[in-house]
């Protein structure tokens, strides 16, 4: 497992921990975002086709940034904790 995998593998971990989190706060709009932009993660895991990469980050992570409901407890954590993982992805895009 490379080191994109790894980061991949965080996103799901901690979006998934989100979507139990305010699911429980009966947040049922956020869920429904979050679960659409962590979806399809699990098949970027060892995927070749530098093509689907490019579309989660510049298409999928796009639209989740827009969809997402500011308001939703936690959320400035949540964008923050994201952030710093796509970074890390961006980085390994630029090396």
């Amino acid at each position: 497992m490379d080191n994109r995998d790894r980061i991949y593998l965080r996103i799901l971990s901690f979006g998934l921990l989100r979507i139990r989190d305010v699911s429980a706060l009966g947040n049922v709009a956020y869920c429904s975002v979050e679960s659409e932009h962590l979806h399809n993660i699990p098949s970027l895991i060892g995927e070749p086709n530098e093509l689907r990469h490019a579309y989660y980050f510049e298409k999928e992570r796009t639209s989740y940034l827009a969809r997402v409901d500011r308001s939703a407890p936690g959320i400035d954590f949540t964008l923050a904790r994201y952030e710093e993982l796509w970074a890390e992805l961006a980085s390994l895009r630029n090396a």
